[in-house]
Formats: structure tokens, sequence, C-alpha cells
């Protein structure tokens, strides 16, 4: 059972980042990131080596996947992450990825600095749409996803294996077109602060993941 999830995850992977140390793609794609800033290498959770620790101040990871996300209707995007919860540090990102202030799709630990933890996709002819949890992300490790279902125009937000929100989305990854900032820790918006806290474990595929397939990544096992 546990050996058929596994496979069925690792068919859908496009890219994946395990932060130990660097910042390469392990999904042998060779699709590597670039490190900006000077972000470090903390513990990841429990069994899962080093992960990438942003500052807040001006770290953040480009990642090369401006032309594959122009190609998809369907998107997991999964990761690990422990928030640091800075007060004061507004609308962060875990992940933000798109052309600039009017094409894009994040996730904020908390929308300004103490909202709910929040996905949001606009692109140019279509307005943002949030999908907000109950409350922030809180604080230490936890493991966040974002599945866009294309066939049924669906967005759904998942933390620690649970669903936080879903409603029906109008934009899909590839409306976006071929974006050119694609971030972790680091927002379209000039004005939003950085990313302070850890992230590790970093996965994108091309396939809409099931609440099980989700669940195990969360270490439901």
């Amino acid at each position: 059972m546990l050996q058929d999830a596994r496979r069925s995850i690792q068919t859908g992977t496009q890219r994946s980042y395990a932060m130990e140390g660097n910042v390469q793609d392990t999904s042998g794609k060779s699709n590597n990131g670039t490190a900006s800033g000077n972000p470090a290498y903390g513990n990841g959770p429990q069994g899962y080596g080093k992960a990438l620790k942003l500052d807040g101040l001006d770290d953040y990871v480009t990642l090369p996947i401006g032309s594959l996300l122009s190609s998809l209707s369907n998107i997991t995007i999964a990761t690990w992450v422990n928030y640091s919860g800075v007060a004061g540090a507004g609308w962060q990102r875990v992940w933000d990825f798109g052309t600039g202030p009017t094409s894009y799709m994040f996730l904020t630990p908390a929308q300004g600095t103490t909202g709910a933890m929040t996905f949001a996709i606009m692109s140019t002819t279509v307005a943002e749409k949030r999908f907000a949890a109950p409350g922030p992300l809180p604080t230490g490790w936890h493991h966040t996803a974002v599945v866009i279902n294309g066939a049924a125009t669906t967005a759904t937000v998942y933390l620690d294996g649970a669903v936080v929100a879903t409603s029906s989305v109008a934009v899909l990854p590839k409306d976006l077109g071929v974006t050119n900032q694609n971030w972790i820790g680091r927002s379209q918006f000039t004005a939003d602060a950085f990313y302070n806290g850890m992230v590790d474990d970093f996965r994108l595929y091309n396939v809409v993941l099931t609440e099980g397939q989700i669940r195990y990544l969360a270490g439901d096992r």
C-alpha cells in the first residue's frame, strides 16, 4: 500500500528540492534553483535531513519553472515549512510564481501580519481570487500543499494533510504564461516582506494529487 502511494506520487514529479545544503533539483531533471542573499541550512522535519533557512531580509530562491507552469492545467505544489511568525513582517511568501503584481500565484503564511494563511491566483485578465485557511500558518514545522484541478476548475489548500480551503478557480497555471519571477521566499510586490523561516522538501507535480497522497507527503504513513 505504501509502495503504491510512493510510486503514484513519484510519477507526476516535475521538480523536487530536498534542500540538503543546496537548492539543486533532485527530481532527476536538473532544473536547479538559484539562491540569492545568504540563505543558511538548518535541521528539517524529523527524518528529512537539512532544510533551507531564509532570514526575512533578502534571502530567496529562484526556480527555473516558467515554461513548465505555462503548460499546466493541473498542478500540485507541496512543501514543508517552519514559519517564524515574526510580527510586523506582513504578506510574506512561502512561494510566489509570476511575472509581476498583475499575474501570479502564491502562498502566504498570513494575510498582512496576523491574517489567514492564503493561496491566491490572478492573471492580467482575471481578478485575484483568494483561498484562505481559518487562521495563519502556525509556527514550527507544518506541511502545506496547493492543488489545482483544471478539469474540475477547483483549487484546494491543505495544511498537515487536511483541507483548509477549497473553491472554484478561474485561472489555471497555464493562463499565467511563461513566468519569469518564480520565487521561494519573495513576493511579486516590493512592499511585501521576505519570508522569515525554513522550507524543506519542496515538490511540484503536473498532476492532481489526492487527499490520501497529500496526507502521505505530510507524514501519514
